[in-house]
Formats: C-alpha cells, sequence, structure tokens
C-alpha cells in the first residue's frame, strides 16, 4: 500500500515538474490565455498530488524511520527539491512581468484619463465665409 502510494506521488511530482518546465516558454510568450490555461492545470495537478500526499503522510508517520530511509521516498523528496529549485528561479522572472504589466497598465488608465480630458469642439454645420447671391 505505502509503496503504490509512494509510485503515485512521485509520478504526479513527475507530471508537476513536466508541466512547470513549461512556464519559461510561456512567459517569454506572453500569451494570457495560454498563461491562465497553464495555472489551472497546475492547480488541478497540485490538488490531486496534495490529496495522494495526505494520505501518503499519515502512513509514513506510523514508521518515519523505514519510509525515510526507503529509495522511493529519496526519489520523491529529490522531485519536491527539483519544483522548490524551479520555484526559486522563476518566481523573481514571474515577478518581474508581474510589475511590467502592472506599470503598463497603470500607464494605459492615466493615458485614458488625459485623453478623456480633451473634448473634441461639436461640428456645427459649416457655414460659407461669402454671402448669399
Amino acid at each position: 500500500m505505502m509503496v503504490s502510494s509512494l509510485q503515485q506521488s512521485i509520478k504526479q511530482y513527475r507530471k508537476i515538474v513536466e508541466h512547470a518546465q513549461q512556464l519559461d516558454q510561456l512567459l517569454a510568450k506572453g500569451d494570457p490565455e495560454q498563461l491562465q490555461d497553464y495555472t489551472a492545470r497546475l492547480q488541478t495537478l497540485q490538488t490531486e498530488a496534495g490529496l495522494n500526499d495526505q494520505q501518503l503522510l499519515t502512513g509514513i508517520a506510523r514508521d518515519s524511520v523505514r519510509w525515510q530511509a526507503h529509495p522511493l521516498f529519496h526519489q520523491r523528496m529529490q522531485l519536491l527539491e527539483q519544483i522548490v529549485e524551479m520555484n526559486k528561479l522563476l518566481l523573481p522572472r514571474v515577478r518581474g512581468m508581474m510589475s511590467v504589466t502592472a506599470a503598463e497598465l497603470t500607464q494605459l488608465r492615466e493615458g485614458r484619463v488625459a485623453v478623456s480630458g480633451y473634448h473634441q469642439a461639436p461640428n456645427r454645420g459649416k457655414k460659407s465665409i461669402r454671402g448669399v447671391g
């Protein structure tokens, strides 16, 4: 039971790592829809892994010395460390992009306010300077 839970956990974290490796490319494209899809999928993967981990960690707690020495546990820990490292590398980049986007939005809002301050004179029919006949 515990071995299959560890294997399932490893499988789930591999999916998360594979998915996370796409983020760098998505950030370069800057497509908001693709980023939203990416985020939704990542959330789903993390939720699934979290549910499995609740059961797994309960089992590990019963005999932590034995399970922490198990090769599958070490493999799982390496995947978790890899995810943490990826987050450390990508998070500053994501924050930087968010800052740039926020600044651009602010500029757009300020520009809209400035443009709305200019009113075009209503177009009153053109009158001829010359008198009639």
